[in-house]
């Protein structure tokens, strides 16, 4: 991804995963986790400073800003994703994407579905 790629607000997708930007002391830093691969990795002014797979729902890991050493903290906490930056353990700068959960109006129909698609299955002999 190019410097100019880099999204400056919360961005998902199911192609391409979640990028979550802040902005610290005059640094764009961008956190991404893909979709299809467990790959972080967390971009400063569009440079790569880290980039591990982890199945972890929460990493921590130390980057580097300028001349400071910031700890940073990402991922999935209490239904929707987080991307915190602490100075000296003090929280300088954040970003989440908030994920709704499933009511019974969203998964009443897929369960009709699912129940119509089995019994034709079956009942016509399909597969």
């Amino acid at each position: 991804m190019t410097r100019e790629n880099l999204p400056s607000e919360p961005t998902v997708s199911l192609w391409s995963g979640i990028f979550l930007p802040v902005v610290y002391n005059g640094h764009h830093i961008v956190a991404h986790n893909s979709s299809w691969t467990s790959r972080m990795t967390i971009w400063v002014d569009g440079d790569v400073v880290f980039s591990q797979s982890s199945w972890k729902f929460i990493c921590e890991q130390n980057i580097q800003v300028g001349a400071e050493t910031l700890a940073t903290r990402f991922g999935w906490a209490k239904r929707g994703f987080i991307f915190e930056v602490f100075a000296s353990d003090e929280l300088v700068a954040s970003a989440d994407y908030s994920t709704r959960s499933l009511g019974w109006k969203q998964v009443l129909p897929l369960l009709l579905l699912g129940m119509a698609l089995g019994f034709s299955v079956e009942h016509f002999d399909l597969f």
